[in-house]
């Protein structure tokens, strides 16, 4: 898989070492987000650990809370992580939209937000960024959780209770 697979349509994100584009796979027609990342910027910052933390989380979610992580590849200067894309855009964007959500729409996207949370506590990871740029909407008006290049792994801490209950 090469970068050319892609047919660039928007920029829809610009972050420390990167960008996310609308493409279109030329291959099967779909619809993608496609993160790319500068491989320079990510070894200058020390952000390897944080690239591959949020490649991991993706790679093993496959539940519908998490965006899901369609294909990685890289190129000499550059990773690139294909997902799939969300139309609703993200939360921060329909807060500034709406300025006010009704009490039922808030109860909707909090009580989606916790169940999200829940189904990443038990694949044993830590999100540590939720934010409402971090929090996308799908084309059925359900959240999904994006950004995990913050995220912790939380064996060792199940590890230390476990031996703590067990004195």
């Amino acid at each position: 898989m090469i970068i050319r697979d892609f047919e660039p349509i928007a920029i829809i994100g610009k972050g420390a070492f990167g960008e996310v584009r609308v493409c279109k796979y030329k291959r099967t027609g779909e619809i993608l987000a496609v993160k790319k990342m500068k491989k320079e910027e990510m070894y200058k910052k020390n952000q390897i650990l944080h690239v591959r933390a949020e490649k991991d989380v993706l790679a093993e979610a496959n539940i519908p809370w998490v965006v899901e992580l369609k294909y990685s590849f890289q190129d000499e200067f550059y990773l690139y992580l294909v997902m799939e894309f969300c139309p609703g855009g993200d939360l921060m964007s329909l807060l500034i939209n709406k300025d006010i959500l009704s009490e039922d729409e808030a109860r909707f996207y909090t009580a989606e937000l916790i169940l999200a949370l829940e189904a990443v506590h038990k694949l044993k990871s830590i999100h540590r960024d939720i934010k409402p740029d971090n929090i996308l909407i799908d084309m059925s008006g359900h959240i999904k959780l994006s950004d995990f290049g913050l995220s912790k792994k939380i064996v060792l801490l199940y590890f230390y209770k476990f031996f703590e209950f067990n004195k």
